[in-house]
């Protein structure tokens, strides 16, 4: 199957949508390859020829509204500066808002998956921008891979946290844009 040819992209945008509404109307692990077929009026053998489960069709979803909401100043970012880690954290907390509380994922292995991929893809953006940095000389890191960790695993967490602690959004953001700033200067 070409996956350019328009019908091919229709029948993948039809069945990405079916399945977006049927996560709104119940949890992920009830919902059947049937199901999916029947909402998108399709069948089975025309799913199975762009997707081998629901477990990769989520997967995409997940990708798909990530870089779909990732700002553009942050995508494009070759800076590590108070501003993007900011952006990435609210970032991470209107996904989260947006995921979660219109898609019921209630089961907690596929919310790990969900969290896993994320992480991956933060990971990614931040190495991206900490090797344009370390390139132009304006890091002095002999290995990034830890500094991607730390940084990325102090905005998801940031993040977290503050999806599930709402009143306290600012005063954590504040305090790990100090804790990463105050990591990135002590590298330099």
């Amino acid at each position: 199957m070409n996956e350019k040819d328009p019908r091919a992209v229709r029948t993948k945008n039809l069945i990405k949508e079916s399945f977006v509404k049927l996560l709104e109307e119940k949890d992920f692990k009830y919902i059947t390859i049937k199901d999916i077929t029947t909402k998108a009026t399709i069948n089975r053998a025309t799913f199975y020829s762009h997707y081998i489960d629901k477990y990769i069709l989520l997967k995409e979803l997940i990708v798909d509204c990530f870089e779909e909401m990732l700002p553009k100043e942050v995508s494009s970012a070759i800076n590590l500066n108070e501003n993007i880690i900011k952006e990435l954290i609210l970032f991470l907390y209107e996904y989260n808002i947006n995921f979660y509380q219109t898609h019921k994922i209630d089961s907690t292995s596929i919310a790990s998956n969900v969290d896993n991929l994320l992480r991956h893809k933060i990971d990614n953006l931040i190495e991206k921008i900490l090797k344009n940095m370390t390139g132009r000389g304006e890091l002095d890191c002999k290995d990034t891979n830890i500094l991607v960790k730390i940084i990325s695993s102090s905005i998801y967490s940031c993040a977290q946290y503050c999806y599930i602690n709402k009143n306290d959004k600012e005063y954590a953001i504040e305090k790990t844009l100090s804790f990463i700033m105050s990591g990135i200067k002590s590298v330099k």
